[in-house]
């Protein structure tokens, strides 16, 4: 079970009051818990969640530039593997609904090449793509683009997170 602190979380209560709630719930299940920081973009943010026992964070550098996005998720990667966190990247932009309407949304997805380029480059655990999910209530069903999704899984060979899932209809699920 992944239980994590965005954004807003992190925000209200602070980065380690958060985890320290989410590691004691993590602590009382009977299964395994990762507690994760998710779309954290400030590495100060990301240096108290590791020091304060989260098991994962994700550093959210999708709309940086991608050699920016790498050096800065490297440096990340770098930090959180000393202390045997891992780490999820992003590459493509899992936006909000409006992000991929219009002509342009599919310059959003994730480039299967780019992502097996920045998995290479980063050392991440886990990897954010974007396939046609987007955060928040959908306004109308999303246009998944599976073959995309299957061609990214071809060149990498780690696990691949699907953000913006809320909505999404059993069958899209299971695909």
């Amino acid at each position: 079970v992944i239980i994590m602190a965005n954004k807003d979380a992190v925000n209200h209560m602070g980065v380690e009051l958060i985890g320290e709630i989410m590691l004691h719930v993590g602590a009382q299940a009977k299964v395994p818990v990762d507690v994760h920081l998710d779309h954290a973009t400030d590495m100060e943010v990301i240096e108290r969640a590791i020091r304060s026992g989260y098991t994962s964070v994700m550093f959210d550098g999708s709309q940086l530039p991608f050699d920016e996005n790498v050096e800065r998720t490297r440096h990340v990667v770098e930090m959180a593997h000393a202390c045997n966190v891992e780490v999820e990247g992003e590459i493509g932009s899992v936006g909000r609904n409006e992000s991929l309407e219009g002509e342009n949304a599919v310059s959003l997805y994730t480039e299967p090449e780019d992502a097996a380029e920045f998995v290479a480059l980063t050392g991440v655990d886990a990897l954010a793509v974007s396939i046609g999910t987007v955060h928040g209530v959908y306004k109308k069903a999303p246009k998944m683009d599976f073959e995309r999704l299957a061609r990214i899984r071809s060149l990498i060979d780690i696990p691949l997170v699907m953000h913006g899932g809320s909505g999404l209809s059993v069958e899209d699920f299971h695909a």
